[in-house]
């Protein structure tokens, strides 16, 4: 699913260079998703469970996303993608995001595999539930917070 949203950002920034560079920048990065997406994966569900949780929000929004984007950057910069730093810049982005999301999922039950998994499709139907309250997460600590409940 990385690979998705992904490629077309590098499509995007790339077509200066022309639309023939700008597929082959999705492409490589495509490729290169599709290789990294499920060690990335195994890495963010192995932290779920790490306490305290701030510690592993920090790895997840720091140390593995740039190990990832220098990989991402090589790749491109060896692939000869055009505006290849506004594409790593706009991946980075999406990728602190995106570890956010999967690492809150995760921890709430859903996008595992292995014996705590479920099926893709069952992870499919909680997907909205799961992404609404991820989005209001900070909201509603906030008004615990205001209400002085832990």
């Amino acid at each position: 699913m990385s690979a998705l949203y992904r490629a077309p950002i590098f499509f995007l920034t790339s077509l200066r260079g022309g639309w023939r560079l700008a597929l082959s920048a999705m492409f490589a990065e495509t490729v290169f998703r599709v290789i990294t997406s499920g060690f990335y994966g195994a890495a963010t569900q192995a932290l779920r469970k790490l306490e305290p949780a701030w510690l592993a929000v920090l790895i997840i929004l720091l140390l593995a996303p740039a190990v990832v984007q220098v990989l991402e950057y090589g790749v491109h910069h060896l692939h000869g993608t055009p505006n290849v730093k506004t594409g790593v810049l706009v991946s980075s982005a999406m990728t602190g995001v995106a570890s956010l999301f999967n690492w809150y999922a995760m921890r709430h039950g859903t996008m595992l595999t292995g014996k705590e998994g479920q099926s893709f499709l069952a992870d499919l139907r909680n997907l909205p539930w799961i992404f609404w309250r991820f989005l209001s997460a900070g909201p509603r600590a906030l008004l615990r917070r205001m209400r002085g409940k832990p």
